[in-house]
């Protein structure tokens, strides 16, 4: 009776209060890692539209294609650039959609590819470019099917170096999805993700399952090729499974008589264990009450789940470091940036706060003359300064992709914008960094956009950035290493 009691009293204390709220709770972490993976592939696309820009947009493309120029070709298509950039294919192309030039190339094992299976389909692969405006450089990226591999497909107009007259040509980046992709994917998202070519005839058979999302991407004909799957670390729970039900029945059967035979030989010994383990998930090392346990066996294993934890603790410290961290500069990376902002909007009142864009002026006539290790070396001696320049406001700095770095700039006071603009692009020309390939100064500047919030809510983060950015690029449009302040 007693029995058929407690196994009838946990089914229902299951059922009606814990039940329901571990599904839900796991459906939310479920959902939470779907973003997580989506915000990770923008991340990919947008760095690789953002390449593709730094060609698209660059006066000896168009010069190649009026002119044919071979030697643009050895200096800034080589093999380098395919490694560097983790590309498979890059074509130019004329204003009629006629090939210039074209190279499928594996720069792992350094081979020739052919682009047999693509060499029809280029009008298709384009028609996203061709239907995008001419007074603007807008890159284009989707996902493609190319030789049975999931690929990443960007295609532009080519423009001036200033990004307009974009009716010169047109440019096509092709990025394989491959086990470095995957590996990077899996390492920033925490996840088990694998990215798949979608079968037709599977897609139609195919049922859920269980604990596992996929998303589905679209190429240029908009038809789901590629589908990128998520098995979560967070498990939907089961009600109880035939194992469980089992234990319970055999546990409400024996226990009195477990109870009976093992209190003294079991009991005392693993209360002072579950004590050791309170202790850990307080954050407490062990090694103290290892000299509780008689059994060496039990202090081997606590000794063991403590240095287990110690390693754990470390490995935490360094991972949660890096997702807030830009690893190249050490200054913040957008996800710090977005936490910080956040941190901001909490606050009853911030204050007064300005956005700031700024970009390293003709950073990639430097990379291509100095060499990636000297832009590198730019890119952190930038960013030091950034953070070292005197201001009058609190000061978060943090790195936006490729040259540019955001920084957000807060005060209780008003913020003369272009004071604090003026004083970074000083900062920054003061350190004399020789630039001897830069048009308009002998040393590495900078250009820079600043959005003056004053006191103005921050709720719209986007608009803000938006302000900020046309600021930057009318800063650049003037002539570059200048500061222009708009206001929000």
């Amino acid at each position: 009776m007693m029995a058929s009691l407690f196994v009838f009293c946990y089914l229902t204390f299951r059922y009606f209060w814990t039940y329901d709220s571990e599904v839900e709770q796991a459906l939310a972490h479920q959902q939470e890692e779907v973003n997580r993976v989506k915000t990770v592939l923008d991340i990919q696309k947008s760095e690789l539209a953002r390449a593709l820009v730094d060609y698209a947009a660059w006066d000896d493309v168009s010069d190649f294609i009026e002119g044919g120029d071979t030697d643009f070709l050895s200096d800034s298509l080589n093999d380098h650039t395919f490694q560097s950039k983790q590309l498979s294919g890059v074509f130019i192309f004329d204003e009629k959609v006629s090939l210039m030039w074209g190279r499928h190339y594996d720069y792992i094992f350094k081979k020739e590819l052919p682009f047999t299976e693509i060499r029809y389909k280029f009008g298709p692969l384009l028609v996203d470019a061709l239907k995008s405006r001419t007074d603007f450089i807008t890159p284009h990226v989707k996902f493609l099917v190319l030789n049975n591999k999931p690929t990443m497909l960007a295609t532009s107009r080519v423009c001036n170096s200033e990004g307009h007259d974009c009716d010169r040509g047109f440019m096509m980046f092709i990025k394989p999805i491959g086990s470095d992709f995957i590996r990077n994917l899996k390492q920033a998202t925490g996840l088990d993700v694998e990215v798949l070519i979608a079968d037709d005839g599977e897609a139609k058979h195919r049922l859920p399952v269980p604990n596992v999302t996929e998303l589905e991407k679209l190429d240029y004909q908009n038809q789901s090729t590629v589908r990128v799957r998520i098995q979560h670390s967070i498990k939907l729970p089961h009600f109880i499974t035939w194992g469980e039900l089992s234990a319970l029945f055999a546990f409400a059967g024996f226990m009195f008589a477990f109870n009976l035979a093992v209190a003294h030989l079991m009991v005392r010994p693993i209360k002072r264990a579950r004590n050791a383990l309170n202790s850990l998930g307080q954050g407490e090392l062990m090694v103290n009450e290892q000299e509780q346990f008689i059994s060496y066996e039990m202090r081997d294993f606590i000794c063991r789940i403590n240095e287990v934890y110690t390693q754990l603790d470390e490995k935490q410290q360094e991972l949660e470091w890096i997702s807030r961290h830009d690893t190249l500069t050490t200054v913040g990376n957008r996800r710090s940036l977005q936490q910080y902002w956040q941190k901001m909007l909490a606050k009853e009142d911030h204050g007064y706060a300005c956005m700031v864009l700024i970009d390293i002026d003709y950073f990639k006539r430097f990379n291509d003359h100095y060499g990636h290790l000297e832009g590198d070396f730019v890119l952190r001696k930038v960013a030091q300064q950034l953070e070292m320049a005197e201001t009058q406001c609190d000061k978060f700095v943090a790195r936006f992709g490729g040259e540019e770095f955001c920084i957000l700039l807060t005060s209780n006071g008003q913020i003369d914008a272009y004071s604090e603009g003026e004083a970074l692009r000083l900062a920054i020309e003061k350190m004399a960094i020789s630039h001897n390939h830069s048009p308009i100064a002998p040393v590495i500047t900078i250009s820079v956009g600043v959005a003056d919030c004053a006191n103005k809510t921050l709720q719209h983060q986007q608009e803000i950035l938006l302000i900020a950015d046309k600021a930057l690029y009318a800063a650049k449009d003037n002539g570059r290493n200048g500061v222009l302040v708009a206001k929000y």
